[in-house]
């Protein structure tokens, strides 16, 4: 095969054709299968006991920040619900009523809204910055995505999900806490810059059915069912399935393609995907699982692949269920026990032609992941007098099986064919210690253990001093690690080898945040910060046999600092603006690291246009530039998204139109060795229409 292997990432499967056009109906169909199970198992929905809003997204928009900062809470940060002022991190919450009126389709959607965030995409994956790291290549491992407490990064590529690969529809969010900083003292694993935590609507909050239909460019469609409602004996069940299809954009000029078309890939960007969720719970029970398959075209030749061919395609299934039992002991002390399984496969389709560029015969490759997993958890939680909340809990997870697998269809040959194992175990514990009514010391540490490289321990301490009511000033300090995932140890084919020797990467941050309630209209956020980051893992050739392979490469720092003001008022304003200023550089080489903007800024603002009927929400957003894998820049952008929400248009329906990048601005990511494109330019102005009942 030579050169042109395919690397990293991805796998087989058949084409999605006309098969897959039904492959969302059916998966509105498993929404039910999935909830008739669960009947039958006679158990309930995760999540909700620890994480609920005292009060809806309508109630909400009438208090006053001021009143609002005395009633707003966050579960991630400590692994229970604490006020913001309070928790051991700078923390933002995006809402329901927030994806609501600016329009969000996706994770991706929301999370570029969120001060210090940043994010790519391939066209076929995004991934998840945050200030100033995020090199191309990198798959999200960085950041761990949980829903209610779930892990949703997959043993694999440590892939976040972010994009429509993300397994639940974003109309079943009530909220997504993004807690930044080292979290592997709670978390273990992947919480190395941000911990994100979606919490899942409650079945209190719902009464009956939804249904909601969208259509938008690119001849693209959607649908979405959904129920849920808590009985009076306490039983609380939601069930819900959706589907999207689109074509995609038709032409897709890459320059860097020119000899062949003209370099236009034509009608290759087609997506057809569906989720299933359903969560059931009563009295301290509660379980929740998710389904989520995804086709999708690729028109970008990834790995050196065939340009302009309609056999290139990337696959992916995920799906978890997660059982939870919770116990208050007394006033003072509860636990929690829980179990889940996970299961992850990735299929990608990649024709070749190893003579000559598109001459000569082609074959299929077929690179090929699947993992199963199991876990448990235990959690005890004690207050021990006035002064101090004790929490110690420990986890397990094993991958029953770790396979990965690279081949040709014709002439077969395989290239690798691997089976592995793994198992995780960590142990923590944490002390919240009230020196005084408006003075906390939070302090706790985890240790985990990987059968593939041992041990590692990582502490995470904050003093939060309240001054007053509304304001608080943190003084973070914290570590945390990303352990080698099964993709860098054992990925191994014509171009690539192993490296069992691979050690976990570090990082050791501080940070000083200081929040402040200026008016019953203001707030500010502020924080100061720095980030140590230790043996960042990276592909490079080995000079000795002309080998690929993994290692640890990189020692990079960030300092920086962010600011955040926002205002809410009765009439029914909402405005947030952010910036942050982040100087990312790899020490080891003495440059400014790849895809690592300098400055990013943002803002949102939502406006009441009739009663409370009709209302407009415009977010902008705004990078710098950026650096390249070959050290050339990427120009900056700015760009601009307007939804208009009409509520009760007629009884029980709701309608929105929005437009994202409105003013059709021309901007591009930078992308990994991977890609022949050093930069992918990224989607024009387009458009999407929205509809939704409630019965």
């Amino acid at each position: 095969m030579g050169g042109t292997q395919p690397g990293p990432r991805r796998a087989s499967g058949e084409h999605f054709g006309a098969r897959g056009r039904v492959e969302g109906a059916r998966c509105l169909l498993q929404a039910a299968g999935l909830s008739a199970c669960l009947l039958v198992l006679g158990f309930p929905t995760p999540g909700s006991g620890q994480q609920t809003t005292p009060t809806g997204p309508e109630s909400l928009k009438k208090l006053s920040l001021e009143e609002l900062a005395k009633i707003e809470v966050v579960y991630a940060a400590s692994k229970r619900e604490q006020k913001l002022t309070e928790a051991p991190s700078s923390v933002s919450i995006v809402t329901r009523e927030d994806i609501r009126q600016y329009g969000y389709r996706t994770m991706f959607d929301l999370l570029k809204s969120v001060r210090g965030l940043y994010l790519t995409s391939d066209d076929a994956y995004s991934y998840t910055g945050l200030r100033g790291i995020n090199q191309p290549g990198d798959y999200g491992g960085r950041i761990l995505l949980t829903v209610d407490g779930h892990r949703i990064n997959e043993p694999f590529y440590d892939s976040t999900f972010v994009g429509t690969e993300f397994p639940l529809d974003v109309d079943l969010i009530e909220r997504v806490e993004v807690i930044r900083g080292p979290g592997s003292s709670l978390f273990g694993n992947n919480a190395f810059f941000a911990v994100i935590n979606v919490v899942t609507r409650r079945a209190a909050d719902m009464a009956g059915g939804e249904g909601s239909g969208t259509a938008a460019s690119y001849n693209t469609h959607g649908g979405r069912f959904t129920y849920g409602r808590r009985l009076a004996n306490g039983f609380g069940v939601i069930v819900s399935g959706s589907a999207l299809a689109g074509e995609g954009r038709k032409r897709i000029h890459y320059p860097e393609f020119s000899t062949i078309n003209g370099g236009v890939a034509e009608n290759l960007d087609g997506i057809d995907n569906g989720t299933t969720f359903a969560s059931m719970s009563r009295g301290a029970f509660a379980l929740q699982g998710a389904f989520m398959k995804r086709h999708k075209d690729v028109a970008n030749a990834p790995f050196g692949s065939l340009f302009d061919d309609p056999r290139t395609e990337e696959i992916d299934e995920r799906a978890y269920l997660k059982l939870n039992f919770t116990r208050e002991l007394n006033t003072d002390a509860s636990f929690r026990v829980g179990l889940s399984y996970d299961h992850y496969r990735f299929e990608g389709i990649y024709p070749f032609n190893y003579s000559a560029p598109d001459a000569g015969p082609h074959t299929i490759n077929r690179d090929q992941a699947r993992s199963e997993s199991v876990g448990g958890e235990l959690q005890f939680n004690q207050t021990l007098g006035k002064k101090h909340r004790l929490m110690v809990g420990s986890d397990l997870r094993t991958d029953l099986r770790l396979d990965l697998a690279n081949a040709d269809d014709d002439p077969p040959f395989t290239y690798m064919d691997s089976r592995h194992t793994a198992t995780m175990v960590g142990a923590f514990a944490q002390d919240e210690y009230a020196v005084r009514p408006n003075l906390l010391i939070n302090a706790g540490v985890r240790y985990d253990h990987f059968n593939t490289f041992g041990g590692t321990v990582n502490p995470r301490a904050a003093v939060i001093y309240n001054p007053g009511a509304g304001r608080a000033l943190k003084l973070i300090y914290g570590q945390a690690f990303r352990a080698p995932n099964a993709y860098e140890f054992y990925y191994g084919q014509a171009k690539y080898k192993t490296n069992p020797g691979l050690r976990p990467e570090h990082v050791y941050s501080t940070e000083l945040v200081y929040e402040q309630v200026l008016s019953k209209s203001l707030r500010l956020t502020s924080s100061f910060f720095h980030s140590d980051v230790d043996g960042l893992i990276g592909l490079r050739t080995d000079p000795a046999d002309g080998m690929m392979v993994f290692e640890n490469l990189v020692r990079a720092r960030s300092t920086g600092f962010e600011g955040e003001l926002e205002g809410q008022w009765q009439n029914g304003y909402r405005g947030r603006i952010s910036y942050t200023n982040a100087r990312a550089r790899d020490d080891s080489m003495n440059r400014v690291l790849s895809n690592s903007p300098r400055h990013v800024g943002k803002g949102n603002l939502t406006v009441p246009l009739w009663r409370d009927r009709l209302g407009a929400g415009l977010e902008v957003q705004a990078m710098s530039s950026r650096m390249t894998v070959k050290d050339r820049e990427c120009g900056g952008f700015w760009l601009a998204n307007l939804t208009i929400t009409g509520r009760n248009v007629r009884t029980h329906l709701e309608m929105s139109a929005s437009a994202y990048n409105l003013f059709d601005r021309s901007y591009a990511d930078p992308m990994s060795v991977e890609f022949r494109q050093e930069v992918l330019p990224q989607a024009r102005r387009n458009f999407r229409v929205k509809l939704t009942y409630t019965f």
